[in-house]
């Protein structure tokens, strides 16, 4: 009787219903575990709130919580591992700067291919098109390939999310500007202060992304989405993109540019980061039996440990012997028995990354830096060791290094010396450690936490589905009147009309003082 009292209360005051009425359909297209994982945080907080989700994902849990329905999109990890359609990250790592833009493009379209694929694409198509859903979250990172399914439950309100701190495309959504005179493409290790042949740069990759993703890949991805007979009709992709009330991103300050961003956009940086856990009993007695301390080693989820190749995995090992004090505990997806383990070690395909990095006896990350795991280091104080492969690893563990926490290690021209002096050299300066937790103090000072405020910002859109007034005018505008091209264009002509003028009238009063002059020197 109280619950149903509560729900009265709730519609008069707010005008929705109570959240266990509430029907959200989740489109998480994207294949990266690590997507999952920061979206998995909010998807199960609003499932405990009571609201009821359909997640339509490459990505499903073998224990499916209350309120989560899960529709497996099976074939799309096969479409970026396997066949004509793969995409080889260690590749890519070693490509330039445009070639590295387009191959995340392909692997965006590798994606879709796997996603029209799949069975689970099927199982949400069968539902009627008049199913409930009074919210739809939408990870936007890797394209708009699932955005048909927008179109065919209506339309309703549409929040935006991305583990992507902010991605350049952002603007094609929500509007705002971007500013590649301080903030450098995801791509590039620049920092704000660049010299005028890296803003030159920097502004050609933002361009070339613009016109690429615009003009080719958008217009190919609505092209393949049309295969499917309930896509046929739905309107272009670019334009569903656009029905964005909200976009949640993960960015912060403390770790990313501070970039100014439009209302709409919100900063919920760590989202994923929850209260620590007591680890596995093994795991904690390992830490806690080291005698100077543990050090956590993984290379995240795209990127596996086991692909580094044996020469490199047993230069690890071997580097890991000579810190016979430390314990080490290394993500490895492979089966470690083929290799002589030292005793100092443990080799596990899952770690509990954050909750080991929360210990108070973990000393350092040798990390991809991604920017999960950049967060993560950063949120509880442990300085790193970098290995960056692809995309924004480059420039998170770049920024980093300028902020004095973090080293280093180059994969292409590894060492057993080089691991060993890197590591030793983050070890036995505290200056690294105090440097990081004046930036976890500077990450956790924060108003509110960033789940809440995104949990917060969800139910907002709820409440207000047809809100404009926090929306950029941007989109409405165009680039050509909010980038201002017509007024400085019309300033560059009425500069040239006056200096034209001015010139004609000094050319003309030259004319006149050298007639003047030709014809006193006539007369005399």
């Amino acid at each position: 009787m109280d619950r149903i009292v509560k729900c009265v209360v709730f519609v008069c005051l707010i005008g929705i219903p109570c959240s266990s009425g509430i029907n959200i359909l989740c489109l998480m297209g994207v294949p990266s575990p690590s997507h999952h994982i920061w979206n998995r945080v909010l998807m199960e907080a609003l499932a405990a709130k009571g609201y009821n989700l359909t997640i339509v994902s490459p990505d499903v849990e073998k224990v499916q919580k209350p309120n989560l329905t899960y529709i497996h999109l099976e074939e799309t990890y096969h479409a970026i591992h396997d066949g004509d359609t793969a995409i080889d990250f260690y590749e890519m790592a070693q490509e330039n700067l445009v070639k590295s833009m387009i191959t995340f493009y392909d692997y965006a379209f590798s994606l879709c291919e796997g996603v029209m694929r799949s069975k689970g694409l099927k199982v949400i198509l069968d539902y009627p098109d008049d199913f409930k859903f009074d919210l739809v979250l939408y990870d936007f990172t890797c394209g708009p390939c699932l955005m048909g399914l927008y179109q065919k439950f209506g339309q309703q309100p549409l929040v935006g999310v991305t583990a992507f701190n902010i991605p350049p495309y952002t603007v094609d959504f929500i509007g705002g500007h971007k500013y590649p005179a301080y903030i450098p493409y995801y791509t590039l290790t620049y920092d704000t202060d660049m010299h005028f042949f890296q803003r030159l740069e920097n502004t050609f990759i933002y361009a070339m992304d613009y016109f690429y993703r615009n003009y080719y890949y958008v217009p190919k991805t609505d092209e393949m989405i049309r295969r499917i007979a309930a896509f046929k009709n739905v309107p272009y992709l670019g334009d569903l993109d656009r029905k964005m009330i909200l976009m949640l991103v993960n960015s912060h300050h403390a770790v990313d540019f501070p970039e100014p961003i439009p209302q709409n956009m919100i900063q919920v940086g760590g989202l994923q980061i929850l209260p620590s856990k007591p680890l596995p009993s093994d795991i904690d007695v390992f830490i806690k039996s080291a005698k100077k301390g543990a050090i956590l080693f993984s290379l995240g989820t795209n990127v596996m440990s086991s692909d580094l190749g044996e020469e490199r995995i047993q230069m690890f090992l071997e580097a890991i012997r000579k810190f016979p004090d430390y314990n080490f505990l290394w993500k490895f997806e492979a089966d470690p028995k083929r290799y002589s383990i030292p005793n100092n070690l443990i080799m596990r395909n899952f770690l509990p990354q954050s909750d080991i990095l929360a210990h108070p006896r973990t000393k350092l990350f040798i990390t991809h830096a991604g920017l999960l795991s950049t967060h993560e280091s950063t949120w509880h104080g442990v300085p790193m060791v970098g290995i960056p492969f692809i995309a924004d690893q480059y420039r998170n563990l770049e920024k980093s290094l300028r902020a004095g926490v973090a080293e280093r290690l180059d994969v292409w021209t590894l060492t057993t010396d080089q691991i060993v002096r890197t590591v030793r050299k983050v070890l036995d300066d505290p200056s690294y450690r105090i440097r990081m937790q004046d930036k976890s103090a500077l990450f956790r000072d924060q108003p509110d936490k960033p789940l809440d405020r995104a949990l917060w910002w969800i139910e907002w859109c709820l409440r207000h589905p047809k809100a404009e007034t926090i929306q950029s005018p941007t989109l409405r505008l165009g680039v050509w009147k909010s980038e201002l091209y017509d007024v400085k264009m019309f300033l560059i002509v009425v500069a040239v009309a006056i200096f034209v003028f001015v010139k004609r009238i000094f050319y003309i009063l030259s004319s006149v003082s050298s007639n003047k002059t030709k014809i006193k020197k006539k007369v005399n």
